[in-house]
């Protein structure tokens, strides 16, 4: 693997981060299926994945040397605005899942993030996750940060 790495243990859960540039810019993040996050067949429940594509986000950012609390002091807000999800298998609890994302400029004031889940090789999710930049205290359209979706 290309590039830096590094591992966190945040809420109980294992996430490992590698960034893997040029190429397609493709941002890798493995996380382990927490218990709170399945159902009673000890499934991961659907609506934990949007958390796991959030940690898997703000990680790719971090690695690009965007963080969302600096972000935020500088006046800029990116709240979702379009979430699709197409569940193709399931992750089970302690599953080690593998986040691929891409990030994509939409216009000047929104970014796209395309992620596909994986346990090993077998595809299990495939999400598009849509940001608008907004002003931190105006909620008006902001230019995206210098820099964000180029690197």
């Amino acid at each position: 693997m290309v590039g830096a790495e590094s591992e966190f243990l945040v809420s109980n859960s294992f996430y490992k981060t590698f960034d893997t540039y040029p190429e397609m810019m493709v941002h890798k993040c493995e996380m382990r299926v927490r218990y709170s996050d399945t159902d009673q067949m000890k499934r991961m429940h659907h609506a934990a994945y949007a958390e796991y594509l959030e940690v898997a986000r703000i990680e790719m950012l971090r690695s690009r040397g965007f963080s969302y609390a600096e972000m935020e002091k500088d006046g800029y807000i990116l709240p979702v605005i379009h979430l699709q999800v197409r569940y193709l298998g399931g992750a089970e609890y302690d599953d080690v899942i593998r986040i691929e994302t891409i990030i994509h400029t939409r216009s000047e004031v929104r970014v796209a993030f395309e992620s596909t889940i994986y346990i090993d090789d077998r595809k299990i999710v495939e999400a598009e996750v849509e940001l608008a930049c907004l002003d931190r205290d105006s909620w008006r359209p902001k230019r995206l940060p210098p820099g964000l979706c180029s690197q």
